[in-house]
């Protein structure tokens, strides 16, 4: 077998008989020289190395007379292993470059001999000379013309024969200078140089010269000859035996076609056409290419990086260089990992040059904080620019390549698939950044995947049929095992996907399956990113500023060097984090980008909606709800990143870029979000629709161009939304009360997306219309609706107590200690934290009551809520007005969003708006807890003091308050009228007469219905062993209903006996009748 080492000396070999090749006589090889270069690859890089004597150069008609080198110079110059019995261009002594005064031209009117323009051509091509006083620059090849002479040298009767540069000995002149250690370049660049000269000096001849075959034929073979000469350069250079001739292919890519040392296309293309005759240039290449890939590594996007796109382009434009390089072993290794990938791998050093690469960052953004914003702005801009651009060039190369062939195609799809395979940590909570790709890096993928995309997204959607969703069911590329789906568990989601089908994926769905993935593991990290990196930001910044008033301290003491080392740790730790911060912001904040971006989310949601439309027609039909009860398995096993995607980066848009989103993609956006927000069973993760809350609430907030927002307009005009919209909010409402952490923030959106609908009265309509329609889901709307009033306003008040009450303690208290100081400020910042949180939540929600109150009083008087309603309100008033309220004070209660005189006002609202139902007075009489007729005495008084009512208003307060009084009074007469009331007839949670008493299920416990139903609303769990509950479930308790029924009878009995003494007997059939007629009193 074979050894690569024998199979390089075979190739050697086949090259040194190529300059064993001869021919018969003199006569021949001046007929050769008048004979144009035949024009296939293998006559171009034939060298003229002739098994006879070298000659000068003659006319056509006249048979040169040669020179014959005697056998000894053979032997003595000729090339280590070459046959004895070869004429091998001879390995002269090494030429001198030999200055001279330039040399008087020869007048115009003498008329040179066809040798002496040979030789004069030659010699400048080469920069060579067999004269003894050669042209100033020129290499005096002193060993070549003494040998010439010494061996050939013949005269006529008359006259020697000169000395000439010819064709015939280029071979001898060539290896002699480029031998020689006086060459100032290497010899590939001499040789490079002198074809140029070659191209250069043929564009110049006289009209007349050009039609000189003779002289066409001498350049022809100039240029082969350094062509032939170069190639050896590259594939055995040990030829040149005294110096160094090898060339880095690599640095000669870098240069521009046209550029000083660059490889003109002529020259470039006949060594890419050299492959299939000379395997060794096709290695050279070969080898190239990746050590190319890996110089770039030491390059960063500040740098002068783009010789490297160019020469990128350069190798993916030649097919032969293209098929190396998608062939090379390196484009794709097999032990990549996330972080290598973008280091060891082909494409991977281009896909990493970024302006978030941290030399890039200290360069631009280094200590830029104390600047001025107009620079700021300068530089991202021009970094955006550049960023810009080179995308472009790098998509170009990318989509060049994938149309080389089918086999290119596949090793670039693999290459972005193996990148997001690796890569999946990038979104986890906690990232180690070793393991996976750089943000720069994910992000270039992102976009040259959505440059890619474009083609297929037009604005109609035609081709939306072409991402088939049996993608991850067809041997993909992409891999989501550990992925979650969205509405799927991963037991259920193995058995789907292990029932592989048929078939291959096609180009569009390839695409688009990855760049749904990019965006969510490049994109969407990136925005993650962001959005931890300013919070941490502000947090250093906050501890920087406290550290330096902590300073003075230390001073004098032996801590101060120890504290001022951790203070310029964290001030640099800092200044790198806001660079990071600015570098992020030219990326994600690019507006061109993300136009690019959003026009493929519409795609994306659009092609989602096909998934769960009823008849899977959309968008060639409109979308209509309710969705069928169960979704389809296409889409309930996709990953949840498809929809997690969507919200994400349209949440981003809308608060950094609105100005993008266009009219097409908002109406479409508006449809998916309140599909999926209306639709319970289709996303198992609360997460996911959250996400969509925040896309509508984003998109209600005025900007410069839009002052109802990028989704004002639609949420108004919109039919799909005037229909729907009103429901679906509602219904995440609901939906979202699981999830402590995440529902009032939610909620809050809600909050100002109804407030933003409001005034448009088709949504009232809607409103009013879902309260008689659907009046349980609407009752549990409203019962989690009053919870959230309850709990923030306690929870804010309470905090504005606890900042008043810390910031008298460090304001006035002078005794103090240091360690008592610190803890009461560490009491106030987090005081002040959640103040500033729950106070906002709590204007909207009670703003939000006031509104729907105000629209749908019935609604707020049912028994599951009115009791709840009047002893929220009774409690937050008297905390507003009562005894306690100064203990509200506080500094700059602006700070806080806390505006008093406006709750009062609301607060207000909402008595006035129910004033008139009896259930709700009677409610308020039966407060026990919070009611006091002093309470609504000082709201009156405040309400006139600063006119925050009219006077007719204020008058009907007055008159709501004088009719809880008499209600108050009544409620008291009953009491006393049941007297002790048996614990069995008493509501285990409430502690009041049951009215409807009813058994758990589960718990076997008696309760009052409307207790029950009340508890439900906020937990559908038995409340005495959490056992699941519906209402429907309960058991009517009869027989102790009767029991209550006549326990209530016998009291009003005696009572009436006892008031009437003498008068006739009490009609008790008719008395049970009034008290039932009338459940809001009980006796």
């Amino acid at each position: 077998m074979a050894t690569p080492d024998s199979d390089m000396d075979k190739i050697r070999l086949k090259r040194l008989a190529k300059l064993q090749s001869s021919r018969s006589t003199p006569v021949e090889q001046a007929q050769k020289q008048t004979e144009p270069s035949p024009a296939g690859p293998s006559e171009i890089f034939r060298p003229v190395l002739e098994q006879q004597k070298p000659t000068t150069t003659t006319t056509p008609t006249t048979p040169p007379t040669s020179i014959t080198p005697s056998r000894s110079f053979i032997q003595k110059q000729g090339i280590e292993g070459y046959p004895e019995n070869a004429s091998p261009a001879k390995k002269a002594k090494p030429a001198e470059v030999v200055a001279q005064p330039p040399q008087t031209p020869p007048s115009p009117s003498v008329k040179k001999a066809p040798e002496d323009w040979e030789d004069k051509a030659l010699g400048i091509i080469f920069r060579i000379s067999v004269h003894e006083q050669p042209a100033n620059g020129h290499y005096q090849l002193k060993a070549l013309r003494e040998e010439l002479e010494s061996e050939g040298e013949r005269m006529d009767a008359y006259n020697a024969i000169p000395v000439r540069l010819s064709t015939g000995i280029l071979d001898q002149a060539i290896l002699s200078v480029c031998s020689s250690s006086h060459l100032k370049i290497p010899p590939f660049d001499h040789l490079l140089a002198s074809w140029k000269r070659a191209v250069n000096y043929q564009r110049n001849l006289r009209p007349i010269d050009k039609g000189d075959e003779n002289k066409i034929t001498i350049l022809a073979e100039a240029k082969r000859m350094a062509l032939c000469y170069a190639q050896y350069c590259i594939t055995m250079p040990e030829m040149f035996e005294s110096v160094d001739a090898s060339v880095r292919l690599e640095d000669k890519l870098l240069l521009d076609n046209d550029e000083e040392g660059g490889l003109p296309l002529e020259f470039f293309n006949a060594l890419i056409g050299q492959f299939e005759e000379d395997p060794m240039m096709e290695e050279a290449f070969a080898a190239a290419i990746p050590r190319l890939s890996q110089n770039l590594n030491h390059v960063d996007f500040s740098t002068n990086y783009k010789p490297y796109l160019s020469a990128l382009g350069r190798i993916i434009s030649s097919k032969p260089l293209a098929k190396l390089f998608y062939e090379s072993p390196a484009f794709l290794p097999e032990d990549v990992t996330g972080n290598t990938i973008e280091t060891n791998t082909l494409l991977g050093p281009f896909f990493k040059l970024s302006p978030l690469q941290p030399k890039v960052l200290d360069l631009y953004f280094s200590g830029f904080k104390g600047r001025t914003q107009v620079a700021l702005n300068d530089t991202k801009n021009a970094l955006q620019l550049s960023l810009k651009v080179f995308q472009e060039q790098l998509h170009n190369i990318i989509f060049t390549l994938i149309r080389v062939s089918p086999e290119a195609r596949l090793k670039v799809l693999d290459f972005f698939a193996t990148t997001m395979n690796l890569n999946v940590k990038r979104t986890a909570l906690q990232v180690d950044s070793s393991t996976v790709a750089s943000d720069g890096f994910m992000l270039n993928i992102t976009a040259i995947l959505i440059k890619i995309s474009t083609p297929f997204i037009d604005t109609n959607l035609t081709k939306i049929g072409k991402a088939e969703v049996e993608y991850f069911r067809r041997n993909p590329r992409l891999k989501i095992d550990t992925e979650t789906k969205i509405n799927a568990d991963e037991s259920a989601s193995e058995e789907y996907y292990s029932n592989q089908i048929a078939g291959e994926n096609n180009f569009i769905s390839e695409i688009f399956f990855l760049t749904t993935a990019a965006l969510h593991y490049g994109l969407g990290a990136a925005i993650a990113s962001h959005e931890q990196l300013a919070r941490d930001i502000s947090e250093m910044e906050k501890h920087l500023q406290s550290m330096a008033a902590e300073r003075v301290k230390w001073i004098n003491t032996p801590q101060l060097v120890i504290f001022d080392r951790q203070y310029e740790r964290l001030r640099v730790r800092l200044d790198k984090g806001q660079g990071y911060l600015y570098g992020l912001e030219i990326i994600l904040c690019d507006n061109n980008a993300q136009t690019g971006t959003l026009l493929f989310l519409r795609f994306l949601s659009a092609w989602i909606l096909r998934l769960v439309s009823n008849g899977r027609d959309y968008p060639e039909k409109p979308m209509s709800l309710p969705l069928n009860d169960k979704p389809y398995d296409a889409f309930a096993y996709l990953p949840e990143y498809f929809l997690e995607t969507i919200g994400l980066i349209y949440g981003f848009v809308g608060r950094y870029l609105p100005g993008i989103v266009i009219s097409n993609q908002v109406e479409e956006l508006l449809t998916f979000c309140i599909t999926f927000l209306g639709s319970t069973t289709y996303i198992r993760n609360p997460h996911l629709k959250s996400k969509l809350v925040e896309i509508l609430y984003y998109g209600i907030q005025p900007n410069r161009s839009r002052p109802n927002g990028i989704l004002g307009d639609a949420i108004n005009g919109h039919q799909f939304a005037l229909q729907h919209l009103m429901h679906s909010l509602m219904n995440f409402y609901i939906e979202i009360e699981s999830q402590y952490y995440q529902k009032f923030t939610v909620r809050y959106h809600i909050s100002e997306i109804i407030k933003k609908m409001w005034d448009n009265h088709s949504y009232r309509k809607k409103l009013e219309m879902e309260s008689k329609t659907n009046p349980d889901f609407f009752i549990r709307f409203v019962a989690l609706l009053l919870n959230d009033v309850t709990y923030v306003m306690d929870h804010s008040l309470t905090a504005l107590v606890d900042i008043n009450r810390l910031q008298h303690d460090l304001e006035e208290s002078t005794t103090l200690s240091q360690q008592d100081r610190t803890e009461k400020e560490k009491e106030l910042v987090k005081a002040e934290r959640e103040a500033q949180s729950y106070v906002t939540l709590g204007n909207e929600t009670v703003a939000m009551l006031r509104l729907f109150t105000a629209a749908l009083a019935n609604a707020f008087v049912q028994p599951e809520i009115v009791h709840r309603l009047a002893g929220m309100l009774d409690y937050n008033l008297n905390s507003l007005v009562g005894p306690k309220c100064s203990t509200l004070k506080v500094r700059n209660p602006e700070k806080y969003g806390f505006a008093p005189k406006i709750l009062v006002q609301h607060f207000a609202d909402v008595y006035l708006n129910l004033k008139h139902k009896p259930a709700f007075i009677e409610a308020i009489a039966k407060d026990g807890r919070s009611y006091r007729p002093e309470i609504f005495e000082s709201l009156l008084n405040l309400l006139a003091r600063f006119e925050l009512k009219s006077k007719e208003e204020r008058v009907e307060i007055a008159k709501m308050a004088a009719d809880v009084e008499a209600a108050k009074r009544m409620e008291e007469e009953g009491e006393e009228e049941l007297g002790d009331i048996p614990d069995e007839f008493l509501d285990p949670l409430m502690c009041t007469l049951m009215e409807d008493p009813v058994i758990l299920p589960a718990s076997k416990v008696t309760i009052d219905r409307d207790t029950i139903k009340t508890h439900l609303l906020s937990d559908p769990k038995d409340p005495f062993n959490r056992a699941p509950l519906k209402i429907e479930e309960v058991v009517p308790n009869t027989e102790l209903k009767e029991r209550i029924t006549a326990f209530i009878r016998e009291k009003r009995r005696i009572r009436v006996a006892n008031v009437d003494g003498d008068k006739p007997s009490v009609d008790h059939d008719q008395m049970e009748v009034d008290v039932d007629a009338d459940s809001a009193y009980v006796y």
